[in-house]
């Protein structure tokens, strides 16, 4: 059971490999259940810049997403959207488990 309801699905796409001598093809795009909270905020990237993050997508508990993925969303009105990372981050209990995974997008 999440901690939150999550009731709307993203449609995640990992990246391809970039190196030249081996090129991999890029890995299928999955779906996964979320919370999706259009929004801005300011949030610091990867690189310790401030970004304006103008969504944040949240998932159950420790989700299998990195920082350099995209994540399409469709909304109720059916407009198709394609978000890149700004930041990921995980909400921890005390115990030190993942309850929550979140992930800032712009």
């Amino acid at each position: 059971m999440a901690l939150i309801p999550l009731k709307q699905t993203v449609t995640v796409y990992p990246p391809g490999d970039n190196d030249p001598w081996n090129p991999k093809p890029p890995a299928d795009p999955f779906t996964l259940r979320c919370r999706f909270q259009e929004g801005t905020e300011v949030v610091t990237d990867q690189h310790g810049r401030d970004v304006v993050s103008s969504a944040q997508i949240y998932f159950d508990r420790y989700a299998p997403v990195k920082s350099d993925y995209e994540y399409e969303y469709t909304d109720e009105s059916g407009e198709t959207v394609r978000y890149r990372t700004v930041n990921t981050g995980r909400k921890r209990w005390l115990n030190g488990k993942a309850v929550l995974t979140v992930v800032y997008v712009r």
